[in-house]
């Protein structure tokens, strides 16, 4: 968390509005009545994964051609994380599991985001 805490061009560029789901497809934004979708070409989307079979918080860089992992969040309470992979199926899409409300209001904290 505290490299995460030192880049702040990072943290000014998460995705809060990003979930896994919207990500594989940007047309599932709801109420988007332009029916264009979500702008899935910048910033970064942070979404819960399994890895060893223990839950981990993912950095994902969104870019244009390619996104990829960038990284991985550490110090992020376990029970926070396998609650937020408590979803329903069809949030949670590739093994990628949202942020739940209590996940995120954490990580905002810890951010010093309001």
């Amino acid at each position: 968390m505290s490299k995460l805490k030192e880049s702040p061009l990072i943290i000014q560029d998460i995705r809060w509005d990003l979930t896994p789901k919207i990500f594989m497809d940007p047309s599932s934004v709801p109420g988007d009545a332009s029916g264009k979708g979500a702008d899935i070409t910048y910033g970064y989307m942070l979404y819960v994964d399994l890895m060893d079979e223990k839950p981990v918080l993912v950095l994902m860089q969104l870019k244009r051609i390619m996104s990829k992992s960038v990284g991985y969040v550490p110090d992020v309470p376990e029970e926070l994380l396998r609650e937020a992979m408590q979803c329903e199926d069809s949030d949670c899409i590739a093994g990628m599991y949202p942020l739940n409300a209590s996940l995120e209001s954490w990580l905002k904290n810890q951010l010093g985001i309001s």
